[in-house]
């Protein structure tokens, strides 16, 4: 039943909603048609980021597709924490666990293993718009224990402008989702994957393209 909501869901209203209203545009939607299981890397400037990507996923591919957010944040109260659950299939990390309690990279190591997808800000956290902050060391560990799971670069255009960090009026712009193809970890070396997947999000603004994410 929460599959067939969330493919309702994202087919009939939310993307419908981020094209016409937003003027969201996709862009290589077809990579995830290529790969079973897969880990999202994307830039992040605002909370229409991680609503975007999931409304690109083919449907079928909903159900196993979580998005990481923080515990702390957008799981205070059961209606957030429920809500997160029922559009984002959320994982949610505490930023100051407890003793004996798993890691962060532990917790989403075990979604890995169990074949689920994921969809991450290696950033951490919205940037400044048109900014993109050093990566934690988080995504490169997951490629590092599980190289046969190919990542999947996004960069968003314009969404830094549209819903910025601590601003709540939505305006409506172009904005871009644009897909990179399915890459897998060449090297085991931490520093070198940070860069490895750094570099494919950038590769995919043009050098020619206009900022959109800064005023």
């Amino acid at each position: 039943m929460k599959q067939l909501f969330q493919q309702l869901f994202y087919a009939l209203i939310v993307r419908p909603w981020l094209r016409l209203f937003i003027g969201v545009r996709f862009e290589n939607r077809e990579a995830f048609d290529r790969v079973e299981q897969f880990i999202v890397v994307a830039n992040h400037n605002s909370h229409f980021d991680t609503v975007s990507i999931m409304a690109a996923l083919p449907g079928y591919k909903l159900r196993k597709t979580h998005a990481v957010a923080a515990a702390d944040y957008f799981g205070q109260g059961t209606v957030s924490g429920t809500a997160m659950n029922l559009f984002f299939n959320s994982i949610l990390i505490k930023r100051n666990r407890e003793a004996g309690e798993p890691s962060a990279i532990d917790v989403l190591d075990e979604h890995l293993k169990k074949g689920d997808s994921l969809i991450l800000f290696p950033e951490g956290s919205r940037g400044q718009p048109g900014v993109i902050s050093d990566f934690k060391k988080g995504i490169a560990i997951l490629l590092q224990r599980n190289p046969q799971i190919p990542f999947i670069p996004v960069y968003l255009d314009g969404f830094g402008r549209v819903l910025p960090k601590d601003k709540w009026l939505i305006i409506p712009l172009v904005c871009k989702v644009r897909f990179g193809d399915p890459m897998r970890a060449e090297t085991q070396d931490i520093d070198s994957l940070l860069e490895v997947v750094k570099e494919a999000i950038l590769r995919l603004k043009h050098k020619d393209e206009r900022d959109r994410n800064s005023f």
